[in-house]
């Protein structure tokens, strides 16, 4: 697994990939963070930055995790990885392991202006590194949904394609969870069925938002930016982690079968 890691993580050095993925990350956090020392009355607030550089996750995720396997299909060293001496869950989290610590590394730019606000004569509240947690656990959620896209795909297009539009909707959640609340109070108010009250219509319309929205990572995590530390996103998060990696490493066996 420690050979999977070095190699792959170095990797992201080698190609443009691991220089876009942080350039992007620096540039877009430097922006915001400008815009906050600049203002009127010259507020920084950490935790606001990484909430607002989650939004770009369904950017930023693609990037790092499209040529996770697809890049190996490319090269034509996918029968060389289902042929390995090590098992297929070493590769497999050697590789997911890979894109978290450059999502980690992307960090520095957070840690920049951390120093900076201090030097500054400014303050750094505790909730900035509950912000960090959180953006880390979500990181972690979306690069394992990156890397079975990638293991699924062909080549590395279609992967961030999948990924980008898998991401995009999980960020939209909350919204279609409100417009489908609002057509389903709509359609039992019109129709008139069972009779329902007005009450009533409204409860299972909000009960249908609440339902889905239950599953918005993004919505659940905001209480770490916020500097209040809940276990059940934690929960959440590295349940659906675990569960997307198990899956891509069935996928990746299954191929390394036909391979045999």
């Amino acid at each position: 697994m420690l050979a999977v890691f070095k190699r792959e993580f170095l990797s992201y050095f080698r190609n443009p990939v691991g220089w876009v993925a942080i350039s992007l990350m620096s540039i877009i956090s430097g922006y915001y963070f400008t815009g906050m020392i600049t203002s009127a009355f010259a507020y920084v607030n950490i935790s606001l930055e990484i909430s607002y550089l989650r939004s770009f996750f369904i950017i930023l995720i693609p990037i790092i995790t499209m040529r996770l396997f697809a890049e190996e299909k490319k090269n034509g060293t996918d029968v060389l990885l289902y042929t390995m001496p090590f098992s297929m869950k070493d590769a497999v989290i050697g590789k997911f392991l890979a894109a978290l610590s450059l999502q980690a590394l992307m960090l520095i730019s957070i840690f920049s202006h951390m120093i900076i606000t201090v030097i500054l004569s400014g303050f750094v509240s505790a909730s900035a590194w509950g912000a960090i947690f959180g953006y880390m656990v979500l990181a972690a959620l979306f690069i394992s949904i990156g890397m079975l896209t990638s293991a699924m795909t062909e080549n590395q297009i279609m992967s961030a394609v999948f990924c980008f539009v898998i991401l995009l909707f999980l960020n939209m959640l909350s919204s279609i969870a409100a417009s489908i609340s609002g057509i389903v109070k709509s359609f039992l108010k019109f129709t008139k069925l069972f009779h329902l009250s007005d009450s009533a219509i409204y409860s299972i319309g909000e009960n249908v938002r609440n339902a889905i929205s239950w599953f918005d990572p993004f919505d659940k995590t905001s209480c770490y930016t916020s500097g209040v530390f809940k276990i059940v996103p934690l929960i959440f998060c590295l349940s659906f982690t675990f569960v997307f990696i198990f899956i891509t490493y069935r996928v990746l066996e299954k191929k390394r079968w036909s391979q045999s």
